[in-house]
């Protein structure tokens, strides 16, 4: 990209902020994408064709003197950080920017990766891939994404099977590929203008269109892509052309990509910690009400319901003094410690489209839009030691019994506990073992259109109508899991005392061999689900503007937005347990696969068991037809919504909120101006919404309104010519998950405590009151330091709560009880509550400079720098009781300390980029569980990313893109001194070398 700009000519001494050896230092830290941070400056609303590109050629500060001034043309990624700068610093709003270099050519290969440079934004990767956003301590959830000015949600899963499916407003940026964006703007404070429903950030995604630059043009990419776990190398591509006609009155674009890609992920995993001796000796040390998880849509965790079942003690056969080290109190052993390799293959299409006509100078209809096609097909191979996953009860030998039972048929023939209670080795016999594989297959459809037209009344007026609607589509239409058992094992070896991360598991026999295994009738599973979340989004918008004179405009508006959201759940309808053994002419070697070389890249220690066999999901469904929906010769395999009746529901969501607001410029002297808006909009919000508490209760309903007045204000005071100070208050919410807001669940009758687990349609927004303030200094083109503070004073949280109630007053019909229930029977009711909420402040550093006053070749380099620091303090209530007990902690999924640098080269069409991103640990879940309420978390990571391009020619350029060099791991622990490994696992580095041609 050329791109050309008036500077005024400086000393050395007035650009040069950092020195040599400062420069030097900043060679040493790493790199980010064509990214340029952005605080209030102008903002860009939908159906405004001035692009950041356009606004370079407005470097010059208003109100200055005329300078004398010289041509200098800026190309390539420095073009594309002039750019975003130029964006930022005439923003109102306190916002930052991400530009394309070139149409079809954004600098990451995801934009979440790109994202997560930006001062505040961290992200969470998904098997390798930056898929979800924090903003300023808030998840997805709290912030939105708009795509061409429409909000947008997309339900989709992870890449493992352990990933949940996505039933929040979170955005999922793994659902397009980058190459089909030239621009992002994260809005950080909230101005009138911009629609409610945000308390972290406003994530504006641009697709190009023709008018960005008029003409025929066109650009195309070819990638080879390797992934170095497991060695594939898949296609990536993507292609543009656009044209203007009718003396460029009308323009049409169409864009594409596709990539194909095969992540294959190694793990050690322990999906909770359990106290043994309370397991073992029935202590109940939990009462009902205890708080389970904060709301996080994306990570929901079962409440626990204590288990009080007096068990029978030290089971015959454990050696004494081993069993007396771990059944001491407060003793805590792995629940599920095992392996697991997933084996997920993608393929994404992504479209987009753009009309364009400008009949005349006052008039601009833009018709765009997107469509996205993401398939995965999953597997989850794994393996684990299935007794320490279960409760206690009778040391009887019975299947039955067994199923019940678990741990106490097993016998400690050895134990060692470290200083934090931790069982950190053990030698185990009668241990039950089990190998599944799970196979999903997935899809999800998005789409969407808009118009949105500009009309300009005069000199002063400007009117901006917008109008669309969008859908995503996620479908499982098949899951299976089958599973292999091993009864009574012995030898089991569990030790992680040289490497908490990588315990050592060695199964005590050869795993790899089939007749070491069983098909059990009765015990092993056959599970068939299939699911389904639809959302659905229209928006209709009108914004009219009135400039009263050259200082003063004055803006009214009225938006309208309809959200529907509905999921549908079908598994077997009967047990999950097949009914017949394996037929003649059948068995385990014929209907199992081998997994050998386990392991790689974890560097597990020596004696760890590495092969063994899974069953093959193929050859099952070859001799079962379990997918027939019907009953056959082997089993009942018919599916329906009966035995997920409480997963099948809906919510319809009806915004309206008109706005005024006044937008300003006035200069105070003749070095100051102070400019910015005020305003304020009103939000009306109407739910509807059904569900079903039990297979024997027709639909339930649910109906419900709130109001919210929501005022904003953004200040900018500039100081002579190169200072902006910037002041931004305002009213937030967010709405809560679609997925909570239904009155429906299910119930459990079994046992002596009855449970149900059911939405609330009456839970509040999330309600906050957000200050910010920064001074920016642009001591030089291109160049920017930044200090930023923040605080959001949340006023309403959300958790998971489990409350005791009886059946009578719980307000669950009666029908959906057994005939005859005592109305005064026990009853916990989990569901998500409204809380109090908690304060989150901040602070941001954040500075961008090319090395201009260097000399010689040191001129070519530039440098990015950001640093965020967030404290946080939210309260989590420990029962349903606001009076009760309250634990107060960091918000999850919020590092402390967040680090980006990029450090990039740039000269004769040779441009180089390394961009480092460091996130220190953060808290995942709080509290974590019975027995261990404290946490979750996630260790300190850091990702290290590279590129290289190089321009043949004016119009053909090779490029290599090198991903996660440092290998960094997925590495997450249980309890915050217990420090228990929960997930360790790798994905491996990536690389993509290709060419790009454009015209």
């Amino acid at each position: 990209m050329d791109m050309h700009f008036r500077a005024r000519p400086r000393s050395l001494s007035g650009a040069s902020l950092p020195s040599l050896a400062l420069a030097a230092a900043f060679a040493a830290l790493g790199a980010t994408p064509a990214l340029a941070q952005q605080e209030p400056g102008a903002t860009v609303e939908p159906g405004d064709e001035t692009t950041a590109q356009d606004q370079a050629a407005e470097a010059q500060p208003a109100g200055t003197a005329a300078q004398p001034e010289e041509d200098i043309v800026v190309t390539g990624f420095r073009g594309a950080l002039q750019s975003a700068i130029n964006a930022k610093r005439n923003s109102n709003d306190i916002v930052d920017v991400i530009n394309a270099e070139d149409i079809a050519d954004f600098p990451d290969a995801n934009l979440a990766e790109s994202l997560q440079r930006v001062p505040g934004i961290s992200i969470e990767r998904d098997a390798g891939e930056g898929r979800n956003i924090t903003v300023r301590g808030l998840g997805g959830d709290f912030s939105r994404v708009r795509l061409n000015g429409l909000e947008a949600i997309s339900a989709t899963t992870g890449s493992t099977l352990g990933s949940t499916i996505n039933r929040g407003r979170g955005f999922d940026f793994s659902l397009f590929a980058s190459e089909l964006f030239n621009s992002i703007t994260v809005r950080k404070s909230q101005s009138a203008e911009i629609d409610e429903g945000s308390l972290g950030a406003t994530v504006d995604l641009q697709t190009a269109r023709p008018f960005d630059r008029k003409g025929l043009r066109g650009a195309a990419s070819v990638q080879g892509a390797y992934y170095e776990m497991g060695k594939h190398v898949q296609p990536r591509v993507a292609a543009l052309i656009s044209d203007t006609f009718a003396n460029d009155t009308i323009g049409v674009l169409v864009s594409g990509a596709y990539s194909e890609r095969t992540v294959e992920e190694e793990a050690y995993s322990n999906t909770a910690l359990s106290d043994f001796w309370e397991s073992q000796q029935g202590f109940c040390p939990v009462v009902p009400g205890t708080a389970v998880t904060p709301i996080n849509t994306l990570v929901t965790t079962a409440p626990f319901t204590p288990n009080c079942t007096p068990a029978p003690g030290p089971v015959p056969g454990s050696t004494p003094a081993a069993y007396a080290e771990v059944a001491r109190a407060g003793v805590f052993v792995p629940r599920l410690p095992g392996y697991g390799r997933f084996v997920n293959r993608q393929k994404r299409l992504g479209l987009t489209a753009a009309v364009q006509w400008q009949p005349s100078d006052r008039t601009l209809l833009t018709i765009d839009g997107a469509y996205s096609r993401y398939d995965q097909r999953k597997n989850d191979l794994a393996t684990n030691p299935i007794s320490f996953n279960r409760g206690n009860g009778t040391a009887a030998g019975s299947l039955t019994a067994r199923q019940a039972t678990g741990r106490p048929n097993m016998k400690i023939r050895e134990a060692e506990v470290d200083e934090t209670g931790l069982l950190r080795y053990g030698v185990f016999d009668d241990t039950d073992f089990r190998m599944t594989n799970a196979f999903e297959r997935s899809v999800t459809h998005f789409w969407q259109v808009s118009g949105a037209l500009r009309q300009e009344f005069g000199d002063r007026g400007v009117l901006n109508v917008l109008a669309g609607e969008s859908r995503s589509l996620f479908k499982v239409p098949e899951f299976t899991l089958i599973s292999f058992d091993r009864l009574d094992s012995d030898g089991f070896v569990f030790d992680s005392r040289e490497d908490k991360r990588r315990p050592i598991l060695n199964f005590g026999f050869d795993a790899s061999d089939p007749a070491n295994w069983n098909f059990i009738n009765g015990y092993s599973d056959i599970r068939v689900q299939r699911q389904r979340v639809d959302n659905k989004f229209r928006n209709a918008k009108a914004d009219f503007a009135w400039e009263f004179d050259q200082y003063v405009t004055g803006k009214v508006g009225f938006a309208y937005k309809r959200f529907t959201f509905e999921t549908q759940s079908q598994s077997r309808l009967t047990s999950t347990i097949i009914n017949a053994p394996i037929p003649a002419g059948s068995s385990v070697a014929s209907l199992s696969q081998p997994i050998t070389n386990f392991g790689r890249g974890l560097n597990l220690p020596e004696g760890s068991t590495t092969s063994f066999i899974v069953p093959d999901i193929d050859a099952f469904e070859a001799v079962y037809d379990y997918n027939c929906n019907c009953q056959n010769a082997l089993g009942d395999f018919r599916i329906g919504t009966a035995a997920a009746l409480g997963n099948n529901r809906f919510v319809r969501e009806t915004d309206t909120s008109p706005y005024l607001q006044l937008d300003f410029d006035l200069p105070l002297n003749e070095t100051i101006r102070l400019r910015g808006n005020l305003g304020a909009r009103y939000a009306w919000t109407k739910q509807f919404s059904t569900g079903f508490i039990s297979a024997a209760l027709p639909i339930v309903e649910a109906r419900r309104s709130y109001e919210d007045f929501l005022p904003a204000a953004n200040l900018a005071v500039e100081v002579g010519e190169d200072l902006v100070f910037r002041f931004a208050a305002a009213k937030a919410i967010s709405r809560p998950a679609l997925s909570n807001l239904t009155p429906g669940g299910a119930v459990s009758t079994t046992g002596n405590l009855f449970t149900s687990t059911v939405g609330n349609p009456e839970l509040e927004p999330f309600r906050s009151n957000n200050y910010d303030a920064s001074a920016e200094w642009y001591f030089m083109p291109g160049a920017v330091l930044q200090v930023a503070v923040f605080q959001k004073d949340l006023k309403t949280f959300a958790q998971q709560l489990l409350t005791q109630t009886t059946v009578g007053n719980s307000g669950i019909p009666a029908s959906a009880f057994p005939a005859g229930t005592d109305p005064n029977t026990p009853l916990n009711i989990t569901n998500f509550q409204t809380t109090e909420g908690g304060r989150i402040r901040g602070l941001e550093v954040n500075y961008q400079q090319p090395f201009t006053f260097l000399p010689g070749f040191l001129s070519n380099f530039g440098a990015l720098l950001n640093y965020t620091h967030i404290n946080s303090k939210i309260s989590y209530f420990l029962t349903a009781n606001p009076n009760g007990p309250v634990l107060r902690d960091q918000l999850i999924n919020v590092s402390p300390h967040s680090f980006n640098a990029t450090l990039y080269y740039e000269k004769g069409g040779f441009s180089a980029r390394l961009s480092g991103a460091y996130r220190k640990e953060y808290l995942r879940q709080v509290p974590l569980r019975a027995g261990l309420a404290d946490a979750t978390g996630s260790y300190s990571t850091f990702n290290l990313d590279a590129a290289l391009s190089y321009d043949l020619t004016d119009n053909i350029g090779i490029n290599i893109d090198m991903l996660n060099l440092t290998d960094q791991p997925t590495d997450f622990w249980d309890g915050k001194t217990i420090r228990d490994q929960q997930v360790f696992s790798k994905t491996g580095r990536q690389f993509f070398v290709g060419a790009r041609f454009k015209f």
